[in-house]
């Protein structure tokens, strides 16, 4: 299993190595670009964690390829929830082995039936779960983490994008993408997961009009927490943007979803809006609101986001 594990890392690193070789010799524009965020939920725990992120990075594009390199820095008021390559996972961050123990005690947000168990942690410290059986789904209860907000660089993520195909028009696109997650960030804070993550998936997008489609495969293999296995999930999108205003301005809708991650825990759902303007020929801005559909989500995430061609 290891062994696959490291065969499927050497592919990635190789395919992610060729597109920024490519990337680096065909290199028509770099572009800074940046977004900060506001994520809010409760998960499946008993209590409410709070995210902001702020990130930033470089990227290069060309006609047949795009490459981009970003870091977050972090403030959240528990330790909870991590950060993967995939996105957001509430793992439980130091105690991410009662997740493990905790398997097969519910159905998921939506369900009401089963029998079910309940962490319960030690007022104000980090001790070792004690498992309670329950007769009804109950959420997860954590240690009081009212005065915990702390603050931190998250892990580095690399992607690279290389264009398959592309029509006459330049209406429809097929690309092939790659992307790497490095583990920097301290996993007892939950700022990180402490392994390396890496993916490869596709994209396809077609334009009708002012309208444009498009949807994104990715599989992404996890590392591993010491006391918690992350399976190694396929993520899913879907969107619709309408362009108006002479193209300036856009609107989108998106569709993304997960297989699943953590053992009896359903997987990140969401749906997500957007409004975006082309300010100029060098700036772009875009905000997004998101809503999560399932207990592995957040339950709001705002978002504003940029680009700066330099």
């Amino acid at each position: 299993m290891e062994i696959q594990r490291r065969n499927r890392r050497i592919f990635t690193v190789a395919l992610l190595g060729v597109t920024l070789v490519v990337g680096c010799v065909q290199a028509q524009q770099v572009s800074y670009h940046g977004n900060v965020q506001y994520a809010t939920g409760s998960y499946f725990f008993d209590e409410s964690t709070s995210s902001f992120s702020a990130s930033n990075g470089l990227g290069y594009v060309g006609d047949k390829f795009s490459v981009s390199f970003s870091v977050p820095f972090i403030v959240q008021n528990s330790p909870w929830i991590s950060y993967s390559a995939a996105g957001q996972l509430p793992t439980g961050g130091p105690q991410h082995g009662g997740l493990a123990d905790s398997t097969g005690r519910r159905p998921g947000k939506g369900g009401k039936n089963g029998n079910g168990s309940k962490n319960q942690y030690g007022s104000g410290s980090y001790s070792t779960p004690i498992l309670v059986a329950e007769s009804e789904e109950v959420p997860i209860t954590l240690p009081d983490t009212t005065s915990y907000t702390q603050s931190s660089f998250g892990d580095p993520n690399i992607y690279a994008s290389l264009k398959l195909y592309s029509s006459g028009s330049g209406s429809s696109n097929i690309q092939l993408n790659s992307g790497f997650k490095i583990p920097f960030a301290d996993p007892n804070n939950g700022f990180g997961t402490g392994e390396w993550d890496y993916g490869v998936g596709i994209s396809l997008s077609q334009r009708f009009g002012k309208f444009f489609m498009y949807t994104n495969f990715m599989r992404w293999w996890l590392g591993n927490m010491p006391d918690l296995e992350l399976k190694d999930p396929l993520t899913y999108s879907a969107g619709l943007t309408r362009t108006f205003g002479q193209g300036k301005w856009f609107i989108n809708s998106t569709f993304s979803g997960y297989t699943e991650i953590i053992k009896d825990y359903d997987p990140p759902m969401n749906l997500s809006f957007g409004v975006g303007l082309f300010a100029s020929n060098r700036i772009s801005l875009n905000s997004t609101f998101t809503l999560g559909l399932s207990e592995s989500s957040a339950d709001q995430v705002f978002g504003i986001g940029w680009s700066l061609k330099l």
